[in-house]
């Protein structure tokens, strides 16, 4: 059987909220984020009876449904795929069926606005050690972090042991803009996204706490020393880059040597960024989107010192999560990229964004959008194919094909 699962660090229903932090977003890159977590149906394997097919071409298989809101899914080398639950749960996926019992022995979360699990990371040496990464939200109401842990995943996958906190972000007294993205890079390091929590975003420009921020840390949660604010004197020592709004998308692009992030603008204003270390990506000082009701954050969208992003959405998709494309299954797409989207005025579709070899821009295009259907999850599997997570409260994984052979 072919293995059916997700690699994405995505993220699910990322957003924001209007007016103040207590209400949710209607109609920006936040919106749609209001369903609350239900009990998953176990599924059995998939039926392609129920594929749909898109008006450009394209076939979605179900691989497994009934996942209370899935944010974020992992390969394991034996083929089991997890799949973290934002109510709180990582479940297994093991032959196409979705198991009954979750893992047992992972952290209790603040499940709550856009509180929950987030994003898993497998450790580099994952394969003789077993360890695994969370981020999740932890605390209460009013006081609350982005916050990773590790642990030993048993060799049946059914229990975390060891399970250590390693890194905290900055205490915030809401309950949204979380970040949650995790990916490793060539040198070990691990990079943690953290959103600032909404009612901070002018904190986002301050290096000195982690609102707003992209972090790296060693895998036992110590400061690699050549951090730009490494010392502390003019940030806080996990700082990678700040200005971020909420990051929610993010990959390593080891054949350009690029770390992407993708991030959720307020109405209008979503982005695609390559990161680079001690960088300033602006928000909120700069933004192309406006606050959900319209009024204007600032009239600057270009500063000095300020980086500008690659692609841009105006009006919004709420960019969710995002794939590197590899392999001979989609090889006239290898090396591009793959955005799902949410909601927002333009959302609920996933967008490919066609690159040079450099990086540089080519162009994009929308994909699925009839189905209208909110993509959370997007990965390319070891073997080379496409498969996403839907946006909802009861979500269906889908493998993505060609309907038609491209010309």
């Amino acid at each position: 059987m072919r293995l059916s699962i997700l690699l994405a660090s995505t993220a699910l229903l990322a957003g924001a909220c209007s007016g103040s932090d207590d209400a949710p977003a209607m109609g920006g890159a936040d919106a749609g984020d209001t369903e609350t977590a239900s009990e998953g149906d176990e599924s059995g394997p998939a039926s392609a009876a129920n594929a749909l097919t898109s008006e450009d071409g394209f076939t979605l298989t179900p691989v497994a449904s009934g996942l209370s809101v899935p944010w974020d899914m992992v390969f394991l080398p034996g083929g089991d795929i997890l799949v973290t639950e934002r109510s709180g749960a990582i479940r297994v996926i093991r032959d196409g069926e979705l198991l009954p019992a979750p893992v047992a022995g992972t952290p209790e979360a603040l499940v709550e606005g856009q509180g929950g699990y987030f994003a898993m990371a497998l450790d580099p040496d994952f394969a003789s050690n077993r360890t695994l990464y969370l981020a999740f939200a932890k605390g209460e109401s009013g006081d609350n972090k982005t916050t990773v842990v590790k642990g030993v995943l048993s060799d049946d996958a059914s229990e975390l042991t060891d399970v250590a906190e390693i890194f905290a972000g900055t205490s915030r007294e809401t309950t949204y803009h979380f970040g949650g993205r995790l990916a490793f890079l060539p040198d070990g390091t691990l990079i943690v996204t953290m959103g600032e929590g909404f009612r901070y975003m002018d904190e986002a420009q301050n290096p000195m706490n982690y609102h707003g921020t992209i972090a790296r840390i060693n895998s036992d949660g110590s400061i690699p020393e050549d951090n730009p604010f490494a010392d502390g004197a003019d940030g806080a020592p996990a700082v990678w880059t700040y200005g971020h709004r909420n990051v929610q998308g993010l990959v390593y692009d080891a054949g350009r040597d690029i770390l992407w992030a993708h991030e959720h603008g307020p109405k209008g204003g979503d982005e695609l960024n390559i990161i680079e270390p001690a960088n300033n990506y602006g928000w909120p000082r700069i933004t192309y989107g406006v606050n959900y009701d319209g009024t204007i954050i600032t009239e600057e969208t270009e500063a000095e010192g300020m980086e500008q992003p690659v692609v841009k959405w105006v009006p919004s998709i709420a960019p969710s999560g995002m794939a590197l494309v590899s392999g001979d299954v989609w090889a006239d797409w290898d090396g591009d990229l793959i955005v799902g989207g949410m909601n927002g005025p333009k959302g609920k579709k996933l967008v490919h964004i066609e690159l040079d070899e450099g990086g540089g821009l080519i162009g994009t295009e929308d994909l699925l959008a009839d189905l209208d259907l909110p993509y959370r999850d997007v990965a390319i599997s070891p073997d080379g194919q496409l498969f996403i997570a839907t946006a909802e409260a009861e979500g269906t994984i889908y493998e993505v094909t060609r309907t038609e052979a491209p010309e």
